[in-house]
C-alpha cells in the first residue's frame, strides 16, 4: 500500500492552519455544526462495531458519543497530525489504528482491508476538487461511490461553500437536492463552490443540509447522508 508524507501540512483543508482554526472554533463558531453532526449521526445505526473513518483529520468534529458506539475504529488520512491529535481530541474513543495514506489511491486495498467495517467519510469528497482538477474530482468521486455499493456507509461532505453572513439552521430532505435548490431554499444569491458531490449519494437517500461557517464570512453547506445494505 503507497505510504508518502502529507502533502497538505500547510494546506486550508489540513495541516497546522487547518487544525489550530478547528481548535479555536469547535467550540464556538463551529458549534451549531458539531450539534447539527452529531444529531444527525445518532440517525445512523450501522450494524457492524467496527468503523473505518475515511479523511478524518482529527476527528474535531465527531461527537464522543458516537466513537463510543464502537468497539474498534480506524483512521485513513494523509496528514502528519491526525493521528495524534486525533487521540488528544478524543481519549476516550475506542482503541484506534491508523493508516497514513492516500485513500483515492489506495481505495481498493484500504476497503478490502476493512471488509466488516462500517464506513464513514468525514468531509472528505467535496475536498477533493481542491487538490485535483475538476474531471479527476469526479471520476474519483464516482469511484468512491461504486466502491462502497454493498456497504453500510455514511458521508458527510461539503455541497457549497461560499460568502454569507446568515445565521442558517439544517435542512431535511427525502431526496437529492440540486445546489440551485438548496440556495433557493436558504435565500441565498451570489457565487458559490460547487463541490461535485451531488451525486455521491443517491437521488433517493435521505439526506440532511447542515450549514457550517467555517470562518465569518464564509460557509459551507454540508450535506450528510447514510447507506445501509439492505437499500435506502
Amino acid at each position: 500500500m503507497q505510504t508518502a508524507l502529507s502533502p497538505y501540512l500547510f494546506d486550508a483543508t489540513g495541516g497546522l492552519r487547518w487544525h489550530a482554526r478547528a481548535l479555536a472554533a469547535r467550540h464556538g463558531a463551529w458549534a451549531p455544526f458539531r450539534a447539527g453532526l452529531a444529531d444527525w449521526l445518532e440517525t445512523w445505526k450501522p450494524r457492524s462495531r467496527r468503523l473505518l473513518l475515511l479523511g478524518p483529520s482529527a476527528g474535531w468534529c465527531l461527537p464522543d458519543a458516537f466513537l463510543a458506539r464502537f468497539d474498534a475504529v480506524h483512521g485513513v488520512d494523509l496528514d502528519l497530525l491526525s493521528e495524534p491529535l486525533f487521540r488528544l481530541a478524543h481519549p476516550r474513543s475506542p482503541p484506534a489504528t491508523w493508516s497514513r495514506v492516500d485513500l483515492f489511491a489506495n481505495l481498493a486495498a484500504l476497503l478490502e482491508g476493512a471488509r466488516g467495517h462500517a464506513v464513514l467519510l468525514c468531509n472528505v469528497a467535496g475536498q477533493r476538487r481542491l487538490h485535483a482538477g475538476v474531471a479527476q474530482a469526479e471520476a474519483d468521486i464516482a469511484r468512491l461511490r461504486d466502491a462502497l455499493a454493498g456497504r453500510d456507509w455514511a458521508s458527510f461532505h461539503d455541497l457549497l461553500s461560499g460568502a454569507c453572513a446568515d445565521d442558517l439552521t439544517p435542512l431535511q430532505a427525502q431526496r437529492r437536492m440540486g445546489g440551485a435548490q438548496v440556495l433557493a431554499h436558504y435565500r441565498q444569491g451570489g457565487e458559490w463552490l460547487d463541490h461535485l458531490t451531488g451525486a455521491l449519494l443517491p437521488p433517493q437517500a435521505p439526506r440532511r443540509i447542515l450549514p457550517w461557517r467555517i470562518t465569518g464570512a464564509r460557509l459551507h453547506f454540508v450535506e450528510a447522508g447514510f447507506i445501509s445494505r439492505e437499500g435506502y
